[in-house]
């Protein structure tokens, strides 16, 4: 506890003189990381350091918790929620970061990270990014599609061997890959009703009959021509 307050007072010091530089940033980062040992200090680390009004100090705080590989608790998710929406690119970054590294995922995740991705397009705009290394918000743009497409294709798999083991729609009984009771999941069991209602449908029409139309006239006949 002494070394923590010993490190929040030097961070302050600097923050106060403006006098935090990039160096200093990774070097406080990585001794805050190694005082986290249990998912209470990363709850602190989080109302100390990631909800701070500046953005450096955010970003230390997001550094710390990613190096301490503590990714547990609903804490660390609503904070990691609200800077997926910061107005700095780089904030935004480093949370995408911690949630690809921690394989979180929830509705809220993916929901905020299709805002960050935004209407970027792989692999030019990786390209682009490789490129401009200090574009922060181009880059949580690119890291952000990559999550969410990892993301959407873990839940297909889950889809396709759910379907492949029962042989019926997974989200409209057991949940995968959708919850019970989300959108997903509702549209999911709309979606099969509409299969059966159309199969129904299928089964009970009138089926068309078509009679053979006989030529009026004989083959030899130049009349069957005229229009």
């Amino acid at each position: 506890m002494l070394r923590y307050r010993m490190l929040m007072f030097k961070l302050n010091r600097l923050v106060g003189k403006n006098r935090l530089t990039g160096a200093e940033e990774i070097s406080l980062a990585g001794q805050f990381a190694e005082m986290i040992t249990s998912q209470e200090e990363v709850d602190r680390i989080i109302a100390d350091l990631v909800d701070h009004e500046n953005p450096q100090v955010r970003r230390i705080g997001l550094a710390a918790i990613r190096r301490s590989h503590r990714f547990g608790g609903q804490t660390l998710m609503q904070a990691l929620l609200r800077r997926l929406a910061d107005v700095e690119g780089w904030l935004r970054h480093d949370a995408v970061w911690i949630a690809q590294e921690g394989q979180l995922d929830s509705a809220e995740l993916r929901a905020a990270l299709r805002r960050v991705a935004g209407n970027v397009r792989l692999p030019q705009d990786a390209v682009r990014a490789r490129d401009n290394p200090a574009d922060g918000p181009l880059h949580a743009a690119v890291r952000a599609r990559h999550v969410l497409d990892a993301l959407i294709k873990k839940s297909a798999a889950a889809h396709n061997a759910a379907l492949a083991a029962g042989g019926a729609l997974a989200g409209a009984n057991d949940g995968k890959p959708y919850a019970q009771g989300s959108i997903g999941q509702i549209h999911s069991a709309h979606r099969q009703l509409q299969r059966k209602m159309a199969a129904r449908k299928l089964r009970s029409s009138t089926k068309l009959k078509f009679r053979k139309v006989e030529p009026r006239y004989a083959e030899n006949d130049n009349r069957r021509f005229l229009l």
